[in-house]
């Protein structure tokens, strides 16, 4: 799924396991309890995104463009390493 667009898409629920969503426009997207654990986000376009309630266990966010207070909520429920790259969530987010 890399370079998937899905800008302003309602995805709410959806299953993003494990998914190689590298370089994806989730621009405005609903990404309410959407599972995006284990995925990989990098480069990602996210800004005015809705990640209300979604799973990012062990999801790699290096380089996702996200607000500030988007990535702060997620700072608050991230954990876990991604697989595939080796890197830990809170450190993609750079979480402090």
């Amino acid at each position: 799924m890399r370079g998937v667009r899905f800008f302003a898409a309602n995805l709410e629920g959806a299953n993003f396991e494990g998914a190689d969503l590298t370089g994806a426009d989730l621009e405005s997207a609903r990404l309410t309890r959407t599972n995006f654990s284990n995925a990989v986000l990098v480069g990602a376009f996210a800004t005015n995104t809705l990640f209300n309630g979604a799973i990012i266990d062990g999801a790699d966010f290096t380089d996702v463009l996200l607000r500030l207070d988007t990535e702060k909520k997620l700072c608050d429920i991230a954990k876990g390493t991604n697989p595939v790259t080796g890197r830990n969530t809170r450190d993609t987010l750079n979480c402090f």
